[in-house]
């Protein structure tokens, strides 16, 4: 069972699907998701730096539609946040540094894997 801070988000993916891998798929899916959780995994990020490491990963800069904005960042994070997978740590009066939850660095070997998998066969 997956247990979150809010559990609204999550609770409304339970009860679309009923198989984990479903479920996993779909709280770490998305456009962004996965290059957000794996840009992390050597540490917290600002968000503009996060931004342009995730940006440079995914984007082909020539198809104009497939940059990543201010406020689907944004939405991402705060889901990411709600599903305990990353964290957001403010101090004195600093832009808030975004890092993995317990929760999130688990996820890392996995995203590993999905690399590998990928750059052997695609």
């Amino acid at each position: 069972m997956i247990e979150t801070k809010n559990s609204s988000s999550i609770e409304k993916i339970k009860n679309q699907v009923a198989c984990p891998v479903e479920l996993s798929l779909r709280v770490l899916g998305g456009k962004w998701r996965g290059s957000i959780l794996y840009q992390l995994r050597n540490g917290g990020l600002r968000f503009n730096d996060l931004k342009n490491r995730v940006q440079d990963a995914v984007v082909d800069y020539e198809d104009a539609d497939n940059f990543l904005t201010n406020k689907v960042l944004s939405s991402h994070l705060k889901e990411l946040q709600e599903f305990d997978l990353i964290e957001k740590q403010e101090k004195n009066g600093l832009p808030g540094l975004y890092r993995l939850s317990a929760k999130g660095e688990s996820v890392i070997p996995i995203l590993l894997d999905l690399f590998d998998w990928g750059e052997k066969n695609f």
